[in-house]
């Protein structure tokens, strides 16, 4: 009777010795899964963080291009109150001109050379 209970304490044990086999496969199955998912987490991640501080790069560019934009409308405006300035003046001074020069062409209409004899 003891040789029977040994024979069958020995087969359970086998299946207990196959069964923690299975496990340890299952769970070393299960780790190389674990650690591929955090190596593309990983990766992923690290992608995510290049994208991040592009569009960091893009905002601050694009920041520049709207300050620049804004001064270059800034010395636009100003050239072109300088110019309507500048074109006010020279119509003033052309208008100025030619009263001088239509005032000395009626003098010299009304001019009556004198006798100096």
């Amino acid at each position: 009777m003891l040789k029977e209970d040994n024979r069958k304490l020995q087969g359970e044990q086998i299946l207990l010795q196959e069964s923690c086999e299975e496990a340890r496969r299952l769970c070393e199955e299960a780790q190389g899964k674990i650690c591929d998912l955090w190596t593309k987490q990983q990766q992923e991640h690290q992608r995510l963080e290049e994208n991040l501080q592009s569009l960091r790069k893009q905002k601050e560019l694009l920041t520049q291009q709207r300050d620049l934009a804004v001064k270059l409308q800034h010395h636009f405006t100003v050239s072109q109150m300088r110019f309507e300035n500048l074109q006010q003046e020279l119509e003033q001074t052309t208008a100025q001109d030619e009263s001088l020069l239509q005032m000395e062409l009626l003098k010299q209409k009304h001019y009556v050379p004198g006798n100096t004899c």
